[in-house]
């Protein structure tokens, strides 16, 4: 009785067996250096360019809205004396203030929902930190999406800066959240952003200071 001898793998096959193994090995150390190496900074630059969209928006709403209403700073605080002629209280009108408040609130809002859906693509080369790799190879996009919440409060801030001068500044501290598809994946973005209401440069002693 004659016995059966098992053939050995054609070389064309090994060949492509071993091919198709060093590919595998090639795309899962692709995707594991991407989670691993360059995933955070991806994450980076992905928040990098929404604050830089986020915070021009920011600009112009604020820009607009002080064209439109010239007088919307005016009357937010009072500067009292006393008999010798040095100012005594600042004193801040917490309505005007409110008013402030919600008018640039509510222009960010309108100014961030009529963005148009921008997308973005970030190359591999440009995670690599290296200048020559800069815009090569495979890209992932980013997607900013029109849908942000928009938080904002008013800051008081009193500051010696010199002997007998003083720095009192009003500010609106702004915290935008916005959304994003980052390589398929729905995520947040945080902007902070802070716009300058009033500042006074007070000479004398730091006079107290109080809302109405």
């Amino acid at each position: 009785m004659r016995r059966k001898t098992k053939k050995a793998p054609h070389p064309v096959r090994r060949r492509l067996i071993a091919l198709l193994l060093c590919l595998g090995l090639l795309v899962y150390g692709y995707f594991y250096l991407v989670q691993t190496a360059f995933k955070p900074t991806l994450e980076q630059l992905a928040e990098y360019e929404c604050r830089a969209i986020v915070v021009q928006a920011v600009n112009r709403a604020v820009g607009q809205e002080i064209q439109a209403e010239p007088k919307l700073y005016e009357g937010l605080y009072t500067l009292q004396y006393d008999n010798s002629g040095k100012i005594q209280t600042v004193q801040t009108d917490t309505a005007a203030l409110n008013r402030v408040r919600t008018t640039l609130i509510q222009a960010v809002e309108e100014e961030l929902s009529v963005l148009q859906q921008t997308s973005l693509e970030i190359p591999f080369g440009s995670l690599t930190g290296i200048t020559a790799l800069g815009g090569l190879g495979p890209s992932w996009e980013l997607t900013l999406l029109p849908d942000a919440y928009v938080e904002g409060t008013i800051q008081e801030k009193v500051q010696s800066v010199s002997v007998n001068r003083t720095q009192y500044t009003i500010t609106l501290d702004l915290n935008v959240t916005i959304s994003m598809v980052l390589d398929g994946n729905t995520a947040t973005a945080q902007v902070q952003d802070q716009i300058p209401v009033a500042s006074i440069l007070l000479d004398g002693e730091i006079p107290t200071y109080y809302s109405a």
